[in-house]
């Protein structure tokens, strides 16, 4: 499996992040995490995925923010330690612990679209993780996991 990373780009403005994020997620195959307003203005965009398609992504995202506002800074996060997921993941929730307990019944809709988000090598990609119910989402974390043990 390709080696999981974090891009962030901050801007000024809301339009701006909306231009950038959707540049984005269409540039390359990643999730879009939610968006942090941080004030002032300030909007923080976050992406996961493997390190290549992250940054294809953040760089169409800058260059589209660019466009329309300013950039205050951007950076990608080629495999972020596990202190540093669990500032972009506050539940607790990573792949790594839930392919050790596969009880993803007792996780909730949104946690289970989060993993899914997590794994570059779902089926199940963008738009269709957050139509996604919650035991489709269960069987593909579950084909995921088994076609990783073996």
């Amino acid at each position: 499996m390709a080696q999981e990373s974090i891009g962030l780009i901050e801007t000024r403005g809301l339009v701006a992040a909306v231009g950038a994020a959707d540049a984005a997620v269409k540039a390359g195959h990643v999730s879009l995490l939610p968006f942090e307003l941080i004030g002032g203005g300030l909007v923080s965009m976050k992406f996961s995925g493997d390190v290549a398609a992250v940054n294809v992504a953040l760089q169409a995202g800058v260059e589209a923010a660019q466009a329309i506002s300013k950039i205050v800074s951007h950076n990608v996060i080629p495999a972020p330690d596990m202190a540093i997921s669990q500032i972009f993941f506050p539940d607790g929730i990573t792949l790594e612990e839930n392919e050790k307990n596969e009880s993803f019944h007792d996780l909730s809709v949104t946690q289970l679209r989060q993993l899914v988000r997590q794994r570059s090598d779902s089926k199940i990609k963008g738009r269709d993780v957050s139509r996604a119910n919650k035991q489709t989402l269960i069987e593909e974390l579950q084909r995921l996991n088994s076609k990783s043990k073996e």
